[in-house]
């Protein structure tokens, strides 16, 4: 997994084509280009996000080719999906760890900090169920939709 708080390596970048041709998935430049802006992403963005941002170098690019990169990344576990205001946001840390979510702008913003989860994933494992992954999320107000500034949208920091 790439860590999530370091920016993509070379190294980090080649060894995820490696393990992407492993599983005969053709690497384009489009796709190479999708993996760069999700993967160095420091928010939640969305795929039309993705799209916006990569087809400004790609204009050819098509918003399919995104999303099947985007489900390629999370089948081999490079990110994470977030439903959100009725719309998918992809995190590049799949790590459980918090998720902050604005209910009135959709803004996601990780919490760094270390949160005791209490529910252990091998005491679940042990009543027969078998978790794949997990997510933790805190719903409320943003600083910006406590205070009343209205204008804003969640394309700003944390999104």
């Amino acid at each position: 997994m790439i860590p999530y708080k370091e920016l993509l390596s070379q190294n980090q970048l080649s060894a995820l084509i490696r393990r992407l041709r492993e599983r005969g998935y053709r690497f384009t430049p489009q796709r190479m280009a999708i993996v760069r802006a999700v993967l160095e992403s420091t928010g939640h963005p969305s795929a039309e996000e993705i799209y916006r941002e990569v087809s400004a170098t790609f204009p050819m690019l098509s918003l399919a080719t995104v999303y099947k990169t985007l489900e390629m990344l999370r089948d081999l576990g490079e990110v994470m999906e977030l439903p959100v205001g009725g719309r998918t946001r992809y995190d590049r840390n799949p790590q459980p760890h918090v998720h902050l979510i604005c209910e009135k702008c959709h803004t996601v913003m990780d919490w760094e900090e270390e949160v005791a989860v209490p529910v252990s994933t091998e005491r679940v494992a042990a009543t027969g169920f078998h978790p794949h992954h997990y997510r933790v999320e805190i719903y409320g107000l943003c600083s910006r939709c406590r205070t009343g500034h209205e204008g804003h949208t969640d394309n700003g920091p944390g999104t």
